[in-house]
């Protein structure tokens, strides 16, 4: 990893000399040496970090990497420090002023120039401990030039992260119809077991059962938790009551939903028996029709749930299943080698494969290795590397565990550097956890693993960082959710580590110092591992996890009050679950070079623990942390947050305000405190709102040209006019309460707008605005607002676009609207809004959900030539609906939920041919009997659907 990081930081202070050249006057000279002297030492690493088994080369390395972050901390510091006298330069004017910031400039100078070459010092030492340790050069093998020209670190992508990543299924086909035949059969009383999410959306079980649920139990499992995901799948209506419920309860409402309908429920990575003794009592073993497919490595488990289960022991994949699955993965298309080239890299591939005994997850990965070398050449030297550096295997059983990890760790030393850190710090979320894929990309950028080394024309560091995840899935580190699903925008919603990937980024992070979780929930990791009291450990980011029961234990974690560690933290992640912890937040000064900081799910309205005298402390410390680039304060408990402090904070890319209460501005703070963030990218407003104790007050965002994205804008308290000056916007939500003059306004702003992409969220609950404001916003064409959620009563559609010949108005051409995602909520529309939206030509997305009154409905033949996914909910009134031939020709999923007093499926199904999934929700009984087939009989009409892979019927 030691390679890794010096890769980064060179790349992040070669961007600083690029980028703020001016602030930097008069030590570029210096920080250039030390980037050049930086890259003669990453030439030893590549060597040196095979060989990190040896004590001796594992505490050279450490020294290089904290020798590396002294680095970076002395040129942040002397950044910070001109930045603030350039700040106090521009607002002098004073003759005795200025001469106070030219001695506080030469003064800087001075230490910057003292701590600079303290740092230079060292490394002579360090390159003779590489030559006195045998340790190779690259520069002296002439694999790598001594520049430090940027192009030898920028990324090189394989892959295009708006494609998706194909769903390899080799071997198992036979083993597949076998499995969903014993969970289908009625007979069959007792709990089926096996392996495989494939099964689950298989689409016989998608019709054959009426309640579908997934909930992983993992090695940390709590009973409370997995019964409320279970019962949240089986009936979503009901999702607050049951996070709001206790277990007995819990456990009542799982048993009386499987007395009224056949559920498929699975246990996804069981572990032990002592898990299903804590759930058992929520099942009834003979008296419904539910099944439990359960997961494990230990088939104990099964036989303790019921004796008489159906156990299915994967096998592994003969020689030619394995071949195929690799090049599935490895040579989609090998169309552009010759014959001779392509048989001699089947031959190695062949004998690569015999590595990995048969198990799918190592070739897999294995597949994620070659498919970034697709040439003759690269295929070789993996085939030569791999002699010396796998293991072949031998036999089932825990050696399989250990094989895998052999091809686990190739493949993370095969990783370019920026990859292999954002990779690690996937670890220090939870196991099993889906990770929010845009929080994760603004951490990487403020953690500085995003280089802006790697940015092509016009891409932004959020867009660079979506293509490090596509490079990472396409290798197969990281397993992903797309937004919304599979049909939409090709964009990554959440990502999630394979349990094994998890113990390789766990295990690499924590012999490399590189991050310390303290899991102060789990009895079992505290207060009794000794690692937790860090005697001859400092890593540089700490992730803490604690409820409201066990929060006070936190303060016997040394490093929250060792003044030596704080110094080194540069990274603390807080997740609570309404605790507040009172140590870590009065040291929080303490910990001055952090540049994330997050207290999630922290209750700091606690008065009984948190003062007014200490709140003002903290408001101080938390001014004091300049060199943060993410602050998030997302969903905790708070009304405090817009402190005067927060200005100081110039180097800040992220802040999360949207915390669970109101936020409270006091009157002498000024509305314009968040501009002074100049360097702000995201910004996540509180979604109840602003409230003063002063006069209404309007907050200003004028001087935030960097800003891409604003969420929770209420023109209520948010200033409209200072929409237009965001020209990095490109994702905005706005919420409108009340007013019609705030809307009118806001609209006026955005019609006008020529900005980058946006989202725009529009919540409405006064239902009075006439069309003319809508028709504002829709006659721009050169608008790039993509994606629109419009909420609450809407005018007619042919009023908005002129359609209806209204006095004083004209047509909007339809046809040059750029909106790719629509979704329209309680509009109440009385006329067909089909013959309009049809004709948006880049129309990707429809929701229309209780969007329409009206009692028919046509999609006509050339309509919605683009459209991927329809949803259609709530449309209480909807009675017919015809789609004519030649609509949709490209749709991919079409939902339908509710319409309760729709007659029968369109004939016009038929002609869909590239329909891939129907899924239908609380229709009537009758309605669905038509389209199902029942014992080998199939309802009349069935036939318009019968060509559509996943029929999912609820």
């Amino acid at each position: 990893m030691a390679e890794a990081v010096v890769s980064i930081v060179v790349g992040r202070l070669t961007d600083l000399l690029t980028q703020e050249a001016t602030l930097l006057r008069g030590v570029t000279d210096e920080i250039q040496q030390v980037v050049t002297e930086l890259m003669r030492i990453k030439a030893f690493l590549k060597d040196a970090d095979s060989r990190i088994g040896e004590q001796r080369v594992r505490i050279l390395l450490a020294q290089v990497r904290d020798l590396v972050y002294d680095a970076e901390d002395v040129v942040e510091s002397f950044l910070l420090k001109a930045l603030a006298s350039e700040r106090r330069r521009s607002q002098g004017g004073i003759k005795s002023v200025v001469m106070r910031l030219v001695l506080h400039d030469h003064a800087h100078h001075r230490v910057f120039n003292r701590e600079i070459k303290r740092v230079q010092a060292r490394m002579p030492q360090l390159l003779s401990c590489f030559r006195e340790y045998d340790i190779v050069s690259r520069l002296e093998q002439g694999q790598e030039s001594s520049s430090s020209d940027t192009s030898m670190w920028k990324l090189k992508r394989f892959h295009s992260y708006a494609v998706v990543e194909p769903d390899l299924f080799v071997g198992f086909e036979g083993v597949l119809e076998s499995l969903v035949g014993h969970l289908v059969d009625e007979s069959d009383g007792g709990y089926p077991t096996t392996l495989a999410r494939k099964i689950y959306n298989h689409s016989t079980i998608k019709k054959h059962f009426s309640g579908l649920a997934w909930v992983s139990i993992s090695q940390k499992w709590q009973p409370k938790a997995v019964l409320q995901r279970i019962l949240v799948s089986l009936v979503p209506e009901k999702r607050a009551e049951i996070l709001h419920s206790e277990v007995d309860k819990l456990v009542e409402n799982l048993l009386e939903i499987q007395l009224k309908k056949n559920c498929l429920i699975v246990l996804d990575d069981i572990w032990s028996i002592d898990a299903w003794d804590s759930l058992k009592a929520a099942f009834p073993n003979e008296i419904c029709r539910t099944k439990i497919m359960l997961t494990s490595r230990n088939v104990d488990v099964a036989s303790h749930v019921n004796p008489r289960c159906f156990v299915y022991k994967p096998q592994v994949l003969d020689a030619e299943q394995s071949w195929e699955l690799l090049r599935l993965k490895a040579l989609p298309k090998p169309d552009y080698l010759s014959a001779r080239d392509y048989q001699k890299m089947e031959e190695w591939g062949r004998e690569l494969v015999q590595n990995c005994s048969g198990l799918p997850l190592a070739i897999v990965v294995l597949g994620g290795i070659l498919v970034t070398k697709p040439t003759f050449y690269e295929w070789e030297k993996v085939y030569y590397d791999s002699l010396s550096s796998l293991k072949r295997g031998k036999g089932l059983g825990e050696g399989h565990r250990e094989e895998v990890f052999e091809f686990l760790v190739w493949s993370y030393n095969d990783l370019p550097s920026q990859l292999k850190l954002c990779f690690l710090y996937m670890g220090k979320f939870a196991e099993d956890e889906d990770i929010e894929a845009e929080t994760l990309y603004q951490l990487w950028i403020a953690e500085g693993m995003v280089l802006s080394s790697d940015k092509r024309e016009g891409e932004t560091l959020m867009q660079v960082a979506e293509s490090y995840m596509g490079e990472l899935v396409h290798k197969s580190m990281v397993q992903v959710i797309y937004e919304d699903d599979i049909y939409s925008q090709r964009k990554f919603k959440s990502c999630l580590l394979h349990d094994l990937m998890r113990d390789l980024s766990m295990s690499i992070a924590k012999g490399e110092d590189f991050f310390k979780v303290a899991n102060i929930r789990e009895v079992n990791d505290f207060p009794f591992d000794p690692s937790l009291q860090l005697a001859s450990s400092s890593p540089r980011q700490l992730v803490i996890y604690l409820d409201a029961v066990r929060y006070k234990s936190i303060k016997y974690l040394p490093f929250l009050v060792n003044k030596y560690n704080q110094r080194r933290v540069r990274s603390v992640l807080l997740f609570a679950n309404n605790a507040f912890p009172t140590i870590l937040v009065s040291h929080v000064a303490n910990f001055r070079f952090l540049r994330v900081f997050a207290l999630e799910g922290v209750d700091l309205n606690k008065q009984s623990e948190f003062s007014c005298l200490s709140r003002i402390h903290v408001e101080k410390c938390l001014g004091s942390l300049v060199h943060l680039r993410y602050l998030s304060l997302r969903g905790s408990g708070t009304d405090w947050l817009l402190f005067p402090c927060i200005q100081k904070l110039k180097l800040l890319k992220t802040l999360r305000l949207d915390v669970g209460y109101y936020l409270h501005i006091p009157p002498w703070i000024s509305t314009s405190i968040l501009s002074k963030l100049e360097c702000l990218q995201h910004l996540y407003l509180p979604s109840f709102g602003i409230q003063s104790s002063g006069k209404n007050i309007k907050l200003r965002f004028n001087g935030l040209s960097l800003l891409e994205t604003l969420e929770n804008f209420d023109p209520d308290w948010c200033e409209v006019k200072d929409i237009p000056r965001l020209i990095s916007l490109q994702k905005l939500t706005v919420k409108v309460k009340e007013g019609y003059k705030d809307l009118e306004d806001m609209v006026k702003c955005l019609s006008s707008y020529s900005g980058r992409y946006l989202n725009l969220d529009i919540d409405m609950c006064d239902p009075g605005f006439g069309a003319d404001i809508w028709r504002q916003l829709f006659s721009n064409h050169t608008s790039n607002l993509q994606k629109l959620l419009l909420s609450g009563k809407l005018p007619e559609l042919g009023q908005i676009f002129g359609q209806q010949k209204l006095r004083n108005t004209h047509d909007i051409n339809v046809s040059l609207i750029h909106i790719t995602s629509l979704r329209l909520w309680e509009s109440c529309l009385e006329e067909d809004p089909m013959p309009i939206l049809e004709k948006i030509p880049t129309l990707r997305n429809l929701d229309l959900t209780n969007a329409y009154v009206g009692k028919e409905m046509v999609c006509s033949a050339n309509g919605f030539q683009n459209l991927e996914r329809l949803v259609l909910w709530n449309l209480h009134n909807l009675v017919k609906w015809e789609i004519e031939k030649g609509s949709m020709p490209i749709l991919l999923l079409l939902r339908i939920r509710r319409c309760r007093k729709l007659e029968e499926l369109p004939e016009g199904l038929k002609f869909l041919s590239s329909l891939e999934k129907i899924e239908i929700n609380g229709m009537p009984s009758d309605f669905n009997e038509r389209v199902r087939v029942v014992d080998g009989e199939a309802g009349p009409d069935f036939y318009k659907v019968a060509h559509i892979p996943d029929l999912e019927i609820n």
